[in-house]
């Protein structure tokens, strides 16, 4: 059975809106802790400060531009990841299409590490390639094609299966 897959992965809506959330909640107790706890507490001011720093960090993080992905996931189980959208991957080369050649160049082959997860709303994968060392993707269930996901999550797990069973193999 062939695990290949291709699927673009878009900045989540969902996520964006966590964060948001996350950091008007900060907001809000930055507030409170400033406004209600300065007449108890000397150094209420430096929690406000803090809490309100956190904040601007969360509400940052979540009105920034996210990148899109491309995943691609080959029969053998060989992950190649794009940081662009609009870029080819690796595959394009092989399969000869005219003009992206160049492109493919830009495409990394990463391994999946153990550690990734797959849960119903979100899959969180552990990637590891040579040049940029590990990081971790965010999938949400919304940032991919509903078809895709299904396929996706197949994919990843018989990727980490057999990652898992050839470490087992070594041992």
């Amino acid at each position: 059975m062939s695990i290949a897959v291709s699927a673009i992965v878009r900045p989540s809506r969902v996520h964006r809106c966590l964060l948001v959330g996350a950091g008007l909640s900060l907001f809000a107790a930055a507030l409170a802790v400033g406004v209600f706890a300065s007449v108890r507490f000397h150094a209420a001011w430096f929690q406000a400060l803090l809490l309100a720093g956190a904040a601007a960090v969360l509400m940052h993080a979540g009105s920034g531009r996210a990148k899109t992905h491309r995943l691609d996931i080959s029969g053998t189980g060989a992950l190649v990841l794009t940081v662009q959208q609009g870029l080819r991957d690796a595959f394009a080369a092989r399969q000869n299409i005219p003009g992206d050649a160049d492109a493919a160049e830009n495409a990394d082959g990463v391994t999946l590490l153990p550690g990734s997860v797959v849960w119903p709303p979100l899959m969180l994968l552990r990637l590891e390639s040579p040049g940029f060392g590990v990081r971790v993707l965010a999938v949400w269930r919304d940032s991919v094609e509903p078809g895709a996901w299904r396929a996706l999550a197949v994919a990843v797990l018989a990727v980490g299966r057999r990652a898992a069973g050839e470490t087992e193999r070594l041992a």
